[in-house]
């Protein structure tokens, strides 16, 4: 379910679900596309239903009248798009998110949040449109908003002692990537760029590279997420990088057995999320 193709949806159903077991939401949105997972009271999916778009305004209405989504219960959402700053934690103050925000771009009519991680030495702020936000957090007494690239930022800090001196990772889904550059275990670069193709992809890594004054021999570029789409196998990695590694992450994300169909994505929050 990687595909853009526009008022497509469908549901993953665990044969043990029961709308009263629900105990909490994810909510996943991606610029085209959206995965809501119900789990119950052990953390384990029991329910994803994903959902095809053309804006996050047909996504609100859509997502708003779902009889899942409408349950008052804990609710998380995660929303990729550029809009979004990574403050440390020593000069973060929450009282100036739109100011951090700023710097990505217009902040007139949003909703900013911030995140925590590394035990609050970066914070990423994010924001949305006012009105998404309160569409969404329609009928909720406990809704959080993340920047989605909590996820894959989460990922990164979990694998830093299995990282190289020089380390980039990519994770790739539908038209962009978010790039996390590491220099002996310490994050020097991380920012988001469009991509149509595998050459876009390159293109900014190498100047990456460039840019951290990374060696070319030494470095390792960790590819993750939907790069079958856009040609990406280790045959094309190795053309240009001496260590190239396509990854799938060992997940944290837990679901019960005996689903109706399987769920194949390569979207990140389908195996590991920022929990």
């Amino acid at each position: 379910m990687t595909s853009s193709t526009l008022n497509t949806q469908e549901k993953f159903i665990c044969d043990k679900f029961d709308i009263n077991l629900v105990s909490s939401l994810s909510l996943f949105l991606y610029e085209h596309l959206a995965f809501l997972m119900a789990k119950d009271q052990n953390e384990k999916v029991m329910l994803v239903h994903t959902i095809s778009f053309s804006n996050l305004e047909q996504l609100s209405e859509t997502i708003s009248s779902d009889e899942i989504y409408k349950l008052d219960l804990p609710t998380r959402v995660y929303v990729h798009n550029h809009i979004f700053s990574l403050v440390p934690g020593m000069v973060f103050n929450p009282a100036f998110l739109n100011t951090y925000l700023a710097f990505a771009g217009e902040v007139n009519q949003k909703t900013s949040y911030s995140t925590a991680l590394e035990s609050n030495r970066i914070h990423i702020v994010g924001g949305v449109s006012t009105n998404i936000h309160q569409l969404l957090s329609i009928g909720k007494t406990n809704i959080e908003f993340y920047h989605g690239a909590i996820s894959f930022l989460s990922y990164c800090f979990n694998e830093k002692l299995n990282l190289l001196n020089q380390e980039i990772l990519i994770y790739f889904f539908e038209n962009h990537f978010y790039l996390a550059a590491f220099s002996k275990q310490e994050l020097m670069v991380f920012n988001r760029f469009e991509a149509d193709n595998k050459d876009d992809l390159l293109k900014y890594t190498l100047g990456i590279i460039q840019q951290l004054e990374f060696n070319r021999k030494l470095c390792r570029i960790n590819v993750l997420g939907d790069f079958k789409s856009i040609g990406i196998d280790n045959e094309w990695g190795e053309i240009y990088f001496k260590n190239f590694k396509l990854t799938i992450p060992q997940p944290n994300i837990i679901y019960h057995k005996s689903f109706d169909k399987t769920l194949e994505s390569a979207a990140l929050e389908t195996s590991w999320a920022y929990i």
